[in-house]
């Protein structure tokens, strides 16, 4: 039997409050009007209403204030409340809100809600999640947004679920699993839980080595390569609330007149639509702009209150769209097909599987121009993900920029074909008599040269067969750092084709198995390593990455700490504990870590490459850790 509901309505018109009381008085609900201007949370308090009904219209900003309060008091945001306004893009930011209806309201959907209301359970103020109710929802994204949750990043996926069971009032995990998968018209309840699980932290100028590179490297090629066309095509995928994009064009803006009437584009994306809306909205806090050069802030923003409103001639350079990079199909007309010449998807492609990652990064080399530059976020690398990228270091940063091989492959030219085709017909026929002698002197000269071949080649062996193994070891180690995976094993197999017990060659095998995933096979390597020599940190960092790619966080922790028993200045050793304390959500131990990286490194020397980082240079390093440290709330 449901029970009977006490809704109060809040809405300076008061047309929303007529229309429900004449739609209500043949049901058993009670309905309490009261203008906005004239609310007093303590008389919502006496009332201690079922249901809070606020209306908003476009215009007022006192309804998203109301909505706020309500939503951040500590009895009154335990209350289910529906919102109704004129304005559709707010859905997005109510994600608190139990239902968002556009008006005018729909009277059958408000009939569900109240059933719904009517037999609902009280607000939870908590809810512990059981790993196999989680695995089939964890299932469920991960096919319908490619969003992949491990333990690193569980703690969003707990809270995100948390904000959605509450504001829907389910009673369990799998009350709402059945919701979102099983109701047929759950009003895009799937969008609404993706903008609870892919907020990031974000701000204009974010990464200085990457303007650096865009400002003295990458814009001034793009210019003189489109030169004869003057267009230029960006695309920010993952732009969260806009800083990304907005300060390429500032960045345009203030550097390159040249580009005045140039055809300049800037697309942006993101699966989250309430970030898109912040975006397009172009309204920003102190902490957004807390990066930006005075000068540019005074030239391009209006301070309103206490945020800042960017200005039109930056807002028309940029376009938003909605965009999901696993399951969206891109690239197409609308989105970037072979038009790109410079790409950004900065800490996007963490939230995503391996192989998620290879096929997106697959498009995004279809979505480029030939040559077109990618940059990725300091932590991420293309790795084990595809080889149709070269790597680039400039100005403190390193990007990728598409192989020109690769370019040329997406599409049939004239170049495959003979240059000057000849027909049959046009072609002198040869006598037997030429063609045997041809046949004779062409044998003569094969000998020759498989003779002369063989030689050059034994030669080339007795001098590999000389080389000094430290240096064949580095040259292993240095075609490793730089993705030359075929030649970084060529040479570790020679060195230990040369020395079978070589331990660091064996870790530098075990490497290359680990690119592959073949995991039992690194452990071999690392078994024949410390037999050798026990005191080897290499191989226990190897260990320990195993274990961290596995999931077993502590026991690679262990790992890692042997490593800097052995060696307390291994760089590598330090930052990687700090990515466990990061997944483990250990805050203080992570900054620690990071502290611990960045005095190792400035006591490196300066033009030194990093060993096991993907062959980063001390200085570029120095940056990137610097950078997460600043990320910590409280760290100085």
């Amino acid at each position: 039997m449901q029970r009977r509901l006490k809704i109060y309505v809040i809405d300076d018109a008061m047309e929303l409050c007529q229309d429900l009381r004449g739609w209500l008085d043949q049901t058993d609900h009670e309905v309490t009007c009261s203008p906005a201007g004239r609310i007093l949370m303590h008389t919502l308090l006496e009332y201690q209403p079922n249901l809070i009904v606020l209306g908003m219209t476009r215009d007022s900003g006192e309804g998203m204030a109301i909505y706020r309060r309500l939503s951040n008091h500590r009895q009154l945001r335990l209350v289910p409340m529906i919102v109704v306004s004129d304005d559709a893009s707010l859905e997005y930011e109510m994600l608190d809100a139990f239902d968002f209806q556009v008006r005018p309201f729909d009277r059958g959907r408000l009939r569900v809600c109240l059933e719904r209301l009517s037999g609902s359970h009280k607000y939870l103020a908590d809810i512990s999640f059981a790993e196999p109710e989680l695995a089939a929802l964890k299932g469920f994204l991960l096919e319908h947004s490619g969003l992949h949750f491990s333990q690193h990043n569980h703690r969003i996926l707990e809270r995100g679920l948390m904000r959605r069971i509450q504001a829907l009032r389910m009673k369990s995990l799998p009350a709402y699993f059945r919701y979102l998968t099983e109701t047929s018209d759950n009003y895009d309840e799937i969008n609404k839980l993706l903008g609870l699980l892919t907020i990031g932290e974000t701000s204009f100028f974010r990464y200085r080595s990457h303007r650096e590179a865009f400002l003295h490297y990458v814009i001034p090629r793009l210019m003189q390569q489109n030169k004869s066309h003057a267009k230029l095509r960006i695309w920010s995928a993952g732009c969260s609330t806009g800083e990304e994009p907005y300060s390429l064009a500032i960045l345009l803006l203030e550097n390159f007149p040249e580009l005045v009437g140039w055809d300049v584009q800037i697309l942006a994306t993101d699966i989250n639509k309430r970030s898109l809306r912040q975006a397009r909205e172009r309204v920003y806090g102190e902490r957004s702009l807390r990066m930006m050069e005075d000068s540019l802030r005074e030239r391009y923003f209006e301070k309103v209150d206490n945020h800042f409103l960017l200005s039109t001639q930056v807002k028309r350079m940029v376009r938003f769209d909605y965009l999901n990079l696993q399951t969206d199909n891109f690239p197409s007309s609308d989105h970037a097909k072979g038009t790109i010449d410079l790409l950004l998807c900065r800490n996007v492609l963490i939230y995503f599987k391996l192989e998620t990652i290879r096929q997106i990064v697959a498009k995004f080399s279809q979505a480029l121009r030939p040559q077109g530059y990618l940059f990725m976020g300091h932590s991420e690398t293309m790795q084990n993900v595809s080889d149709r990228f070269q790597r680039h270091h400039q100005n403190s940063a390193f990007f990728y920029q598409l192989k020109e091989a690769v370019a040329k492959k997406k599409s049939v030219t004239a170049r495959m074909l003979p240059e000057n085709p000849r027909s049959v017909e046009t072609i002198a026929p040869v006598s037997t008599r030429t063609r045997d002698k041809m046949s004779a002197t062409t044998g003569a000269k094969s000998s020759l040269a498989a003779v002369v071949a063989k030689k050059k080649n034994s030669e080339q062996a007795k001098k590999i067969l000389w080389r000094d193994p430290e240096q064949l070891y580095r040259d292993a180690l240095t075609a490793f750092d730089h993705e030359k995976f075929a030649e970084s094993s060529k040479l570790f197999e020679q060195l230990l084709e040369e020395q079978p017990t070589n331990q660091k060659a064996l870790v530098g095998k075990g490497l290359l198995l680990a690119n592959q995933g073949k995991y039992s096979d690194v452990r071999i390597c690392c078994a024949r390593a410390l037999k050798e020599d026990d005191l080897l940190p290499e191989a226990y960092l190897l260990r320990g990455l195993i274990l961290d790619m596995e999931g077993f966080l502590k026991r690679a922790l262990v790992e890692y700490q042997k490593v800097l028993w052995l060696d307390p200045a291994y760089v590598m050793a330090h930052y990687l504990t700090a990515k466990i304390h990061n997944r483990l959500s250990d805050t203080e131990k992570r900054r620690r870590s990071l502290r611990n990286t960045v005095r190792t490194l400035e006591r490196t020397a300066d033009q030194s490459i990093i060993p096991f980082s993907g062959g980063l240079s001390r200085g570029v390093f120095l940056e990137i850790v610097r950078s997460e440290l600043a990320e910590i709330p409280g760290t100085l």
